[in-house]
């Protein structure tokens, strides 16, 4: 395997099954990158590139529930498909708060509240520890709007990641219709386009500077893992499609914080679903 990232993107796949998380019982996630294919089916078998491990301690993935976001997490990034590979990179954060605190329960429906002080972010460093690039959450006036800032590792802010919006930027847009005006069904090819669009909210990959417009089709999306996978052992699945026209001397340790956005995208808006 060359350890250099793909050029069209990455496929970041959940290993760890969460049907058991409960309560105190929240086990490390893993993941594993596979290559990105644009015609994407569940019969296809996606090449195994690298692994994926989360360290993490035990007290803070017991409230990942309550307080989204804020336990301090070391991922390892293994050269193929166990920890006996060599270590290619790593994403890190310390203690922050949550960016979505529980208030309550109501009918078994959670109810959060915004925080803007202090929230999660990743780094993303080299084998040998070298700063990369990191990944922030963003909040502004827009609080219900879950956004992402990047910045590569001299602080100069690369790409915004923030999903389509309307009621005058207050909601998230939900993309139930193709371009074109026809209904998306699924037709058995890419997942991006049969479900991505229909099912999920993808966040558009965005230059730095209002209006933040996007950058061609560029995209982290939660893709369709599968019946199975969806709904027994609840995995998520995310196709990460890289910017065109990376400068050539940043565009490994960009697409490799855009893989620890993935993760930060998971941790703060995803993984408590579960």
């Amino acid at each position: 395997m060359q350890h250099r990232m793909p050029d069209e993107g990455v496929v970041v796949y959940q290993k760890s099954s969460q049907c058991c998380r409960c309560c105190c019982c929240q086990p490390n996630v893993d993941w594993r990158i596979h290559n990105y294919k644009e015609n994407w089916s569940h019969s296809d078998q996606l090449s195994m590139e690298m692994l994926i491990k989360e360290d993490a301690p035990y007290w803070g993935r017991c409230w990942s529930n309550c307080w989204p976001g804020f336990r301090r997490i070391t991922y390892t990034v293994y050269d193929g498909d166990s920890e006996n590979g060599q270590v290619l990179f790593k994403h890190e954060k310390a203690w922050t708060c949550s960016n979505s605190p529980l208030l309550m329960y109501t009918d078994r429906i959670p109810v959060r509240c915004p925080w803007c002080c202090c929230l999660p972010y990743l780094e993303t460093k080299d084998a040998n520890g070298t700063l990369l690039g990191t990944s922030k959450y963003v909040c502004d006036k827009f609080m219900f709007i879950p956004k992402f800032d990047l910045f590569d590792n001299k602080g100069n802010h690369i790409y915004r990641v923030q999903s389509e919006t309307c009621c005058g930027g207050l909601c998230v847009r939900c993309r139930c219709f193709e371009n074109s005006g026809q209904r998306c069904e699924p037709n058995g090819r890419g997942v991006m386009k049969a479900h991505g669009n229909c099912f999920r909210i993808p966040f558009l990959i965005r230059k730095p500077k209002e209006p933040f417009e996007p950058i061609g089709d560029a995209q982290i999306t939660d893709v369709w893992a599968g019946a199975f996978h969806e709904r027994c052992t609840k995995q998520e699945m995310y196709a990460i499609k890289f910017p065109v026209n990376m400068s050539p001397q940043d565009a490994d340790a960009l697409k490799k914080t855009l893989i620890g956005m993935t993760l930060l995208i998971d941790i703060t808006i995803n993984e408590q679903d579960h």
